[in-house]
């Protein structure tokens, strides 16, 4: 006979199962009883664990806030003592970073190539896992092409472009390679590097600015033209020099007056010579005194 088909409510499980069930059960709760001491000390030890990070982390996201707030206030001054502050307080931060790319900026404004150039040198060894590093290495790269230094300026795009192969500095270093080669004369190179900068980067800023280089090294130099020698200078007729005019006759000078006769002085009265003295008249003598009357 067909055996009869089971109810809904019947279980499929045989009824051992549920036994096993509960025997593997109690065997979980043994097994926790007797490691409870080293479960309940590794739950502590994760809690530990995981309250360290989180304090580690917001201290390191206040710190960060800090410099960056030091860096902000250091760029509105515009004073590299500012910014080397920001370098002094939080070493080895983003923030100190971009304060040396600053600083290299204010440098190069102020006149003073050599000392933008050794502050970016300190970016590239300080700062290797900085967000802004292949900027860094572009700005180097720059500096040295405007001096001159073609090797190195070469040798600083192309770290730009090994850094990042997809940045948005690398079709603008495949330019500046293309001007170097343009600029030893090799104008295939040149060509090739313009091209790469948007064939290698399609839709990058710089797809107009490599155009213009592309048609500008189609039309080439223009050759140059002799000038026109000037027109000899037509010379005028000779005409005879009119002779001079006759001097104007001086007016007669007039004639110096001679000077005034000086008046004669009038004789000073001859100075009287002195009065002689008048000699005393002589004095009368005394008279004798008349004898007394004889009594």
């Amino acid at each position: 006979m067909a055996e009869a088909p089971k109810k809904p409510t019947e279980s499929d499980h045989p009824a051992n199962l549920d036994a096993l069930a509960a025997s593997e059960a109690h065997g979980v709760v043994d097994t926790i009883e007797r490691h409870r001491t080293k479960i309940l000390a590794a739950i502590a030890i994760s809690a530990i664990v995981l309250c360290g990070v989180l304090i580690t982390a917001q201290l390191k996201r206040q710190k960060h806030l800090a410099a960056a707030s030091a860096y902000t206030s250091a760029v509105t001054k515009g004073e590299i003592a500012a910014l080397d502050g920001v370098l002094v307080e939080f070493p080895g931060t983003v923030p100190a970073g971009n304060a040396l790319l600053s600083k290299a900026e204010l440098q190069i404004d102020q006149g003073k190539p050599a000392d933008a150039v050794a502050t970016l040198e300190r970016f590239l060894s300080e700062f290797s896992t900085h967000p802004r590093y292949a900027q860094g290495l572009f700005a180097l790269a720059n500096l040295h092409h405007q001096s001159g230094d073609a090797q190195k300026a070469k040798e600083f795009y192309e770290k730009v472009i090994t850094a990042q192969p997809d940045g948005e500095l690398s079709p603008l270093a495949l330019i500046r390679l293309g001007d170097l080669a343009l600029e030893a004369g090799d104008k295939v190179t040149a060509d090739a590097r313009y091209q790469e900068s948007f064939t290698l980067h399609p839709g990058n800023p710089f797809f107009e600015y490599a155009e213009e280089k592309i048609a500008l090294l189609k039309v080439g130099n223009p050759p140059e033209v002799d000038k026109p020698a000037p027109p000899a200078p037509v010379e005028a007729p000779k005409t005879e020099a009119p002779a001079p005019a006759p001097a104007k006759p001086e007016a007669p000078k007039a004639a110096t007056p001679a000077p005034a006769p000086a008046k004669p002085e009038a004789p000073k009265a001859a100075t009287p010579a002195p009065a002689p003295a008048k000699s005393e008249a002589p004095k009368a003598a005394t008279p004798a005194p008349a004898p007394a009357p004889a009594q």
